[in-house]
């Protein structure tokens, strides 16, 4: 399975910018596999996250709890999307959401601290993190917000479903709602009209 992780992992990297084998090798040297079982937690509210994590297989939801005990998501990440907190691995404070396995799933994890040290060191990653950075904080966060203000939630999920067509058959359908901003009842109501 680690081959298969490997590919999937130099895949990913390169499709933001082509770094050398001599850098992949030097991520690979420094990264573990990690398996988590469903509903077991990569990142815990109110610690600091220590990994950067390419998701190989498998859904994991984000999702903050107020001090009313009360859940709100985040994000959901799928098969082939980087996780973590990324705020609390660069400020080294506590993250403010948890990131939660809604299947079981398989990670490849770098350490935070080291895998910066290396970006630092190889201009290939720096140009890697570069391209990642614009692509996850800024592209794609902006059409994210415009979406949720812009477009109606039939709309939204439409694209969700384009994008991911697999989702429902392992995303409970509350995350699924939650995500796209609406109450589970409107998702039921958008997926019937749907139909």
């Amino acid at each position: 399975m680690i081959d298969f992780i490997i590919s999937k992992f130099t895949e990913k990297i390169n499709a933001f910018y082509p770094i050398s084998k001599e850098s992949l090798q030097t991520l690979l040297d420094i990264s573990k596999v990690f398996q988590l079982k469903k509903q077991e937690t990569l990142i815990q509210q109110g610690f600091v996250a220590r990994y950067f994590s390419f998701l190989y297989s498998g859904y994991m939801v984000a999702y903050i709890t107020d001090d009313k005990g009360k859940t709100y998501n985040k994000n959901i990440f799928v098969e082939g999307d980087w996780v973590g907190s990324m705020v609390s691995a660069i400020t080294r404070k506590p993250s403010e959401f948890t990131l939660k396995c809604i299947t079981d799933c398989v990670l490849l994890s770098l350490p935070y601290n080291k895998f910066r040290e290396l970006v630092f060191e190889k201009d290939d990653l720096k140009r890697f993190y570069i391209h990642y950075l614009e692509k996850n904080w800024v592209i794609d966060k902006e059409k994210r917000e415009v979406s949720i203000v812009m477009e109606d939630a039939a709309t939204r999920y439409k694209r969700l479903l384009s994008a991911h067509p697999q989702i429902e058959q392992y995303v409970p359908l509350q995350d699924i709602a939650s995500h796209l901003g609406i109450t589970p009842t409107q998702l039921s109501r958008i997926r019937s009209a749907k139909r």
